[in-house]
């Protein structure tokens, strides 16, 4: 069979599958799973890919495995209940959170990655799909219109936590394998897929997939970008800045013309200042040239908590937010070392801060995916597609877990699925169901074009 005739084959078929395709992308959403509590969507997905004639494995992803073999990137368990709890001043250590008492909350527990290698003939390139099992919360509840997991079909989008972020670009790469198995066709390389758990605000099932030795001649994640071709995504990192005062009341806060009790609500000012500056200072730098036209670095000033009464001075605020920032700004541990210096600066022109000095503290910490625009596995994805000449990659705007896969693992990688980033993680999630049928489609074409039939 021809490349050409096997991949006529597969799209025929996938068309005849849409409304199959579509009922097991709600069988998935309507199927809970939270951050920290993936396990039973991992299961009904292993039932699925089990019935494709596919040997599932389910392990839970080790964290001394993790921290031994990338202390610099391996991150704490997260759960949606409890979120970012574990803050670190350098890097998070497995002795750190054995010492913190959270082990029980922060753990994998029920909580296994899926993989599945649907083998090759021989001869051909293998590639991995990749995509996380894990949702973040529902929550503002409230301003949902629909059920969060009831994956309603309306004016042609599945609604649901999680369709777009990212069951749909999960269930897309299943039904592609279905449809070439369907329709007879044996692929040269291997495919192996990967439903990972903890994507949200740690990594750490990609990463252990990649500590384990998993690997390919080339790597898709199937996060949202419209079916748009992504070869870079920005760094993040999660921070706060805790603020000091001295309480007083009202009638002690002067003693005689010297002011004794300061609140920490007024040093925030100083504090958000000197943040918005670093990010004034690395908007000033060239990045990726895939980011042109981009600010840079975007720093999100998040949260702020201080205080506990009325008429006493705060003696403690906390500052929360995060930052995203371009390839070609630097390592995660640069831009890290860059707040500490900032911070630092701050508390020295400060006589209050000189003797009371505000901390730093990060939550969590990506690096950045910095791969040449003319990627060469990019460029035959876009000739499968059936792109004009020279077309050129996108730069993804989020972070993902691209970043394990290309930084760690060594493999040259692309960010492709179906729904809008825009959809993630606020209330009426949905995915245009026209998109994750077009995204089967042209997972099949990049299937028959990279691992050869």
């Amino acid at each position: 069979m021809t490349a050409a005739r096997a991949a006529a084959a597969a799209l025929a078929v996938s068309r005849r599958r849409r409304e199959d395709a579509t009922r097991f992308l709600q069988e998935l959403v309507r199927v809970p799973s939270l951050t920290g509590e993936e396990g039973p969507g991992q299961l009904a997905l292993a039932r699925r890919v089990e019935a494709l004639g596919l040997a599932v494995d389910l392990e839970e992803p080790r964290l001394e495995r993790l921290f031994a073999a990338y202390p610099d990137v391996a991150q704490y368990p997260t759960h949606w209940r409890h979120d970012l709890i574990l803050p670190y001043a350098e890097l998070p250590t497995l002795d750190a959170l054995r010492a913190s008492g959270l082990e029980d909350v922060l753990t994998y527990r029920g909580r296994p990655n899926l993989t599945a290698r649907w083998p090759g003939a021989g001869g051909g390139s293998s590639l991995i799909l990749n995509g996380h099992m894990d949702a973040v919360t529902v929550e503002p509840r409230a301003e949902w219109t629909v059920d969060p997991f009831g994956a309603e079909v309306r004016d042609g989008f599945l609604y649901g936590r999680g369709s777009a972020d990212m069951k749909a670009g999960l269930c897309a790469a299943v039904e592609a394998l279905a449809c070439l198995g369907e329709a007879g066709v044996r692929l040269r390389g291997d495919v192996v897929l990967q439903s990972v758990v903890n994507e949200e605000h740690a990594g750490n099932g990609t990463l252990d997939l990649v500590a384990r030795g998993q690997r390919a001649d080339a790597a898709i994640v199937l996060e949202p970008t419209e079916n748009q071709v992504c070869v870079t995504t920005p760094g993040g990192l999660y921070w706060q800045l805790e603020v000091p005062g001295v309480p007083t009341s009202p009638g002690a806060r002067w003693d005689g013309a010297r002011q004794v009790g300061v609140s920490a609500i007024e040093k925030l000012p100083l504090a958000i200042e000197t943040l918005l500056a670093l990010e004034r200072d690395y908007n000033r730098r060239v990045p990726h040239p895939l980011h042109a036209g981009r600010a840079p670095f975007s720093l999100v000033l998040g949260t702020v908590h201080g205080g506990h009464y009325e008429t006493v001075t705060a003696g403690r605020a906390v500052l929360r937010g995060g930052a995203y920032f371009a390839p070609g700004l630097g390592r995660i541990g640069d831009v890290m070392a860059a707040m500490r210096q900032a911070v630092a600066r701050m508390n020295a022109a400060d006589p209050f801060l000189r003797a009371r000095p505000a901390t730093l503290a990060f939550l969590h910490h990506d690096d950045a995916t910095e791969q040449p625009a003319g990627l060469g596995f990019a460029r035959e994805v876009l000739a499968a597609l059936g792109a004009p000449s020279g077309s050129a990659p996108h730069a993804a705007p989020f972070a993902c877990d691209l970043r394990h896969l290309v930084n760690q693992g060594g493999m040259p990688g692309i960010v492709f699925g179906p729904g809008s980033i825009a959809e993630a993680h606020r209330p009426d999630e949905r995915v245009p169901l026209g998109q994750y049928h077009a995204a089967i489609e042209r997972l099949i074409a990049i299937l028959v074009a990279w691992c050869g039939v």
